[in-house]
């Protein structure tokens, strides 16, 4: 499963992403090239994203950064141009997305309002399928007004959460959100073959591409909506029963999303959190007859989240990381 990242590029060359990074493409004469370099600053990198979603852990002799999908693919597209996102290419790095098969798209940019081409790229890669998530924003403390592309109908907008378990203080919530991901003291890898904690809704929301491609790589035959509805109806509820103003849906659970085998309808809208009955063996083996051969990584997903909890203390141990953060 591929996840385009869309943002500053990605470090093609850090040990815990050789071998996961495909050739890419800027389309804002930042980086050049394919998109494997990064020349975002320091706590805007796009490779930050990648680790969360793809990290092998290979550095350190296995002791490095694990992603939630570390068999994933992560395709970076870039966007920047003098140290800031561009709305149209990133409009066009969308569309190209889609176009190389691209079945889920991390968009690492914030904008406070959308170009009619962005609109346009976005409606187009929903139509085509595609799951598409971007952090919510980093506002929550400077009016809270809505961001773009999060906020776009189709995009899954993803608030952080704390250590605890809270919404993270400077976190954009409100409607529009819909779920919640770990975005504090984030421990990812950055370019220079190096590593970076950051702070954010852009440190959120690799958590729910990567659940995402599990799903998609899990059960190929659901839609985007059915993968999203998941995540929704397994997310750990916090306050309101349906959605809650800060948390949205709740946060995500990847683990039990990929325990839950039973489809959700293949419904065109989105709706609040539903029980599924369990689905029996025939049931199972008509809808995802092709799946045999991954029917264990559920539990292996949960075998990744302790491991990546392992490596970052290992990975502290051995350079403890700078006092940082990442707000965009």
């Amino acid at each position: 499963m591929t996840v385009a990242v869309i943002g500053t590029g990605v470090d093609a060359t850090h040990p815990d992403l050789r071998g996961r990074v495909v050739r890419g493409k800027d389309f804002a004469g930042g980086t050049g090239g394919f998109g494997t370099r990064d020349g975002g600053k320091a706590a805007e990198q796009s490779t930050h994203a990648a680790g969360i979603i793809a990290g092998t852990g290979r550095n350190y002799r296995g002791d490095g950064v694990y992603g939630l999908a570390p068999q994933a693919k992560v395709m970076p597209l870039g966007v920047y141009r003098d140290g800031k996102a561009q709305p149209d290419p990133t409009a066009k790095a969308i569309r190209h997305a889609v176009g190389q098969g691209a079945r889920v798209i991390d968009l690492a940019v914030s904008f406070k309002r959308p170009t009619p081409a962005l609109r346009s790229a976005v409606k187009y890669a929903v139509d085509k399928d595609a799951v598409i998530v971007a952090g919510a924003g980093d506002n929550g403390k400077e009016g809270n007004k809505p961001t773009y592309p999060a906020a776009l109908p189709g995009v899954v907008a993803v608030v952080a959460t704390d250590k605890k378990g809270a919404v993270w203080t400077s976190s954009h919530h409100g409607g529009k959100t819909l779920l919640a991901a770990p975005g504090v003291s984030i421990l990812t890898t950055s370019g220079n073959n190096d590593y970076w904690t950051g702070d954010g809704t852009g440190f959120a929301a690799p958590w729910v591409a990567a659940g995402a491609a599990l799903l998609r790589s899990e059960h190929p035959r659901w839609n985007a909506n059915q993968v999203v509805q998941k995540l929704i109806d397994t997310a750990d509820r916090k306050g309101s029963a349906g959605h809650d103003p800060r948390y949205g849906y709740g946060v995500i659970a990847p683990a039990k999303a990929l325990a839950d085998r039973a489809a959700p309808p293949a419904s065109a809208e989105l709706s609040a959190p539903r029980r599924h009955p369990a689905a029996t063996p025939a049931a199972a083996d008509k809808t995802d007859g092709d799946e045999s051969a991954l029917v264990t990584i559920g539990v292996v997903a949960g075998v990744l989240v302790v491991l990546a909890v392992l490596a970052v203390v290992l990975i502290s141990r051995r350079r403890p990381p700078p006092d940082n953060s990442h707000n965009g």
